[in-house]
């Protein structure tokens, strides 16, 4: 299966379009909204929610090692533990919301999808004041 692989390449590939269009819980949820529609064809639900769970963890570790170089010229490397400590929960969540969303119905996967971006977005705002 492919979907791991894009997972944790995806940081990689969409952080050039966050420069042009800075708003990364628009992106990043649009991203994985398509990475759970691949884990939907699946027809085992265990499989759905543990290739979730991976794509998720993928996710945010990947975004959180590509952050690191720049975390660790204003921080130190508590500020990269403290970053995995936060996305990894967010992308996690996010991604089984998403995938929660499609379970129920494929028509709501795009409903999933805002609820998720919502949620990033709130979680943006709550980390900046922290």
């Amino acid at each position: 299966m492919l979907i791991p692989l894009f997972a944790s390449m995806a940081p990689l590939l969409i952080w050039p379009v966050e420069f042009i269009f800075p708003y990364p819980h628009i992106i990043e949820e649009l991203v994985k909204g398509f990475l759970v529609y691949f884990i939907l064809k699946s027809s085992d639900n265990t499989i759905r929610i543990r290739s979730t769970i991976l794509a998720g963890l993928l996710f945010a570790f990947s975004e959180s090692v590509m952050y690191m170089f720049n975390i660790l010229l204003v921080g130190t490397i508590w500020t990269f533990i403290e970053r995995l400590i936060l996305t990894i929960p967010l992308h996690v969540i996010t991604t089984l919301l998403i995938l929660l969303s499609g379970m129920r119905k494929k028509e709501l996967l795009p409903l999933g999808v805002v609820a998720a971006m919502f949620l990033h977005y709130f979680f943006n705002l709550f980390v900046q004041r922290f």
